[in-house]
């Protein structure tokens, strides 16, 4: 028979070996992007869309150009609350009258899909679209076992419209910093995928498919903003510091 002390040292070891018991139950998100409306926005649809903002692998920190111009749903006079996204005005605020005018922004990527089931320790999963030249980056990087397992700093922005609020909203990106550090996950064959089949855009360019998942590296954790509306917003961590269950901005 089990004794009252025996116990509680049982649920001790279970709850420092377990974070989610103590950060509360999981909650998966899974979003799929249009690559369409990240390129180029149509005014007559309102698609979710995502951007990779900033990707470094290896030792160089420009390995990964921001050489994609997008244009992304916010009208001019609104900013992002996300730092890590820059964009640039398109000319001036429109008119009442006038169609609203987008910001454009440079990213590394556009976002296809984004998953993650919400475990402080389960990876993020990304498939995005690069450049030519970003994409055999990539790939002669993951030639390079040593620094191909690492990501130095990963950054996105995914945004979608509120129908009942009728307005555009931020639906996920790092919190408490632009960047999150990583590990590609599962070190003896690392889930890092590049696709040299070009992808055009219908303008001359192609892209080309990358898939990523990304473990949190050790002793590190970041808030990570979610909301599925306009009013909504969650905070979320990943990563854990150990001895540290921190305090996030907002909900969890």
């Amino acid at each position: 028979m089990t004794t009252p002390r025996i116990a509680h040292v049982c649920m001790l070891a279970m709850t420092l070996l377990s974070p989610a018991l103590t950060l509360g139950a999981s909650v998966p998100y899974s979003y799929e992007s249009s690559v369409s409306s990240g390129f180029v926005q149509n005014p007559n649809e309102h698609k979710r869309v995502g951007y990779i903002t900033k990707f470094q692998m290896g030792t160089n920190p420009n390995a990964f150009n921001a050489d994609l111009k997008v244009a992304i749903p916010y009208q001019a006079s609104v900013s992002p609350a996300y730092s890590g996204l820059v964009t640039s005005l398109k000319g001036s605020p429109a008119s009442a009258k006038a169609a609203p005018v987008n910001n454009t922004a440079q990213v590394v990527g556009v976002i296809q899909k984004f998953e993650w089931a919400g475990g402080v320790g389960d990876p993020i999963q990304i498939t995005f679209l690069v450049s030519q030249e970003n994409a055999y980056k990539i790939k002669t990087l993951m030639q390079q076992t040593l620094v191909a397992t690492k990501v130095n700093q990963l950054g996105w922005w995914i945004a979608d419209y509120d129908q009942e609020t009728k307005q555009w909203y931020e639906q996920s990106y790092p919190k408490s910093s632009p960047t999150i550090t990583g590990i590609i996950a599962n070190k003896g064959n690392p889930d890092l995928d590049v696709n040299l089949t070009p992808i055009p855009l219908g303008n001359g360019a192609s892209v080309y498919k990358v898939t990523m998942r990304l473990a949190p590296a050790a002793n590190t954790q970041y808030a990570l903003h979610f909301a599925n509306s306009s009013t909504r917003p969650v905070a979320k961590s990943w990563g854990l510091v150990v001895g540290n269950l921190s305090k996030l901005p907002y909900g969890n």
